[in-house]
């Protein structure tokens, strides 16, 4: 954010001095910048504003009490706090400065006049600052809902913080902020971000702020390093963003996208057409991309990405765009304004543990940015002559990145088989449809797989072992793994 550093400053006080308080807060930390802002006595904020917004990028102190879509009541258990900020300063929307092509080497130029905005930075990090192990990871938060969805968090949550990385949701889109409005008008009655043009822009001036005050939430000497994160449509803006916007700023140190939907990017005066754009190939900074078989099913480009020295692609089996685990905690952040009501479906949605994955992901990509030791590369599914995922005799896909549940199955896992039975509105529809389903093998093709428990267990602990050895299995998810599945009775 561009931050007004302000002192002690009375309305005396000239425009060379706020000046100088601009240059001197860009130099100290950010929590002296937060004291300084906390000062502040002057009133024509406008002012200030204006003349010093090109100057500094700082997080400043939101109104105390619960954020919207907070996760509060779910961190102290594990160790962490939650803490709104705000993102305030100007922000400049762009035009595509000639042809965007499928290489990504997309230029840019500006378009309009810069425009003020003033959102909020919500910020999930380690309670113990020994703890918090320098990454911190930016989420672009997803707005499909209607209100700000954590879709990375949701995915990796467990990972985080087991490993201590420090998370940070930006409400970078107009949408973002018209649901804040909306859920709490007192709290959000300033925030303002008139279009999503604007937002790669701000998501840009978010890299400068959260370095800065990140390197306060450890132990002194700990090395900052930002990764931005998107889930869903959230990452699709960041091919736009990695694409555009990174290779003038450098603003992050890599990237996680999380199921990128193969929807066209159309982001107003942008006129941009791409069915799946490519990542550019001389990115500089490492990037982990996560698909499911849903999201490749309907775009079949996606499986076409190569990996790179730059670019790791996983595709999961079984995997869905929007499985039970999602639908639950979309549900808990819920709360304060959208009152989702549980969807009823046809079928149950898949339960595959997938997050299992992202972990291993985030493991990898962490290992990569800090040492350069690249992740493994994953096969990817098979296809059928005309191009459709290829699925086995029980209706489960082949190849691609498989949990042991996929080749020692007690279940089928569809995509396209599951639809709402209590509803016709678009969440309840979304959430059946994009969660796919799983159908329990009936007790006579259990009892023929598997004549034992044993054997059964046995089965997917090879599968689990292969997991792990390969590096796409951590420990802990290895142990919790195969803990589910001697808890599993077969029928007899």
């Amino acid at each position: 954010m561009h931050s007004m550093p302000r002192s002690r400053l009375t309305r005396h006080n000239t425009l060379s001095a706020l000046l100088r308080g601009a240059v001197l807060c860009a130099a100290l930390a950010t929590g002296a910048c937060t004291a300084l802002a906390q000062q502040a006595t002057l009133d024509d904020e406008a002012t200030v504003a204006k003349a010093v917004a090109t100057e500094v990028h700082a997080l400043l102190p939101s109104t105390p009490g619960r954020p919207v879509t907070s996760r509060q009541a779910q961190l102290p258990p594990l160790g962490y706090v939650e803490e709104e900020q705000r993102l305030r300063g100007q922000s400049q929307a762009y035009s595509a400065d000639g042809d965007w092509g499928d290489d990504g080497h997309w230029k840019l130029k500006p378009r309009g006049a810069k425009e003020a905005y003033d959102t909020r930075v919500l910020v999930r990090r380690p309670q113990d600052p020994a703890k918090f192990n320098g990454i911190v990871l930016v989420e672009w938060l997803n707005t499909s809902l209607g209100f700000d969805v954590d879709g990375g968090w949701i995915m990796a949550r467990d990972e985080i913080v087991r490993e201590g990385y420090a998370w940070v949701g930006i409400s970078a889109e107009s949408a973002s902020v018209k649901a804040l409005k909306k859920a709490n008008p007192l709290r959000y009655a300033n925030a303002v971000v008139s279009d999503s043009d604007f937002s790669f822009d701000i998501y840009d001036h978010a890299a400068v702020a959260i370095r800065q005050a990140a390197s306060q939430w450890g132990q002194p000497g700990t090395k900052v390093r930002l990764v931005g994160m998107g889930y869903s449509k959230s990452a699709s803006f960041l091919f736009t963003f990695i694409n555009a916007f990174q290779p003038r700023s450098h603003a992050y140190d890599g990237f996680y996208m999380r199921g990128a939907t193969p929807a066209a990017i159309q982001v107003n005066g942008w006129h941009i057409n791409k069915v799946m754009p490519k990542v550019r190939a001389d990115s500089k900074v490492p990037l982990m991309q996560v698909q499911t078989e849903m999201e490749v099913a309907v775009s079949w480009p996606l499986s076409k990405t190569a990996d790179t020295d730059k670019l790791r692609y996983w595709e999961i089996a079984g995997g869905t765009h929007f499985d039970q685990h999602m639908r639950e905690e979309s549900l808990l952040a819920s709360q304060d304004d959208a009152q989702l009501t549980t969807p009823k479906c046809f079928n149950p949605s898949s339960t595959l543990p997938t997050q299992v994955f992202d972990h291993a992901a985030l493991n990898a990509l962490r290992t990569w940015i800090t040492t350069g030791t690249p992740p493994p590369k994953a096969p990817r599914l098979e296809r059928t002559s005309t191009g459709f995922v290829k699925d086995d005799a029980l209706g489960n896909a082949m190849g691609g990145l498989r949990l042991p549940d996929m080749d020692v199955p007690t279940a089928s896992h569809g995509m396209f088989n599951n639809g709402p039975t209590n509803s016709l509105g678009f969440w309840v529809g979304f959430a059946c449809i994009a969660g796919g389903g799983s159908k329990p093998l009936d007790p006579a093709k259990l009892r023929a797989l598997y004549p034992t428990d044993q054997a059964y267990v046995q089965a997917y602990k090879q599968r689990a072992d292969k997991l792990l050895n390969a590096g796409f299995l951590l420990p802990v998810d290895h142990a919790a793994l195969l803990k589910a599945a001697e808890a599993v009775k077969l029928p007899r």
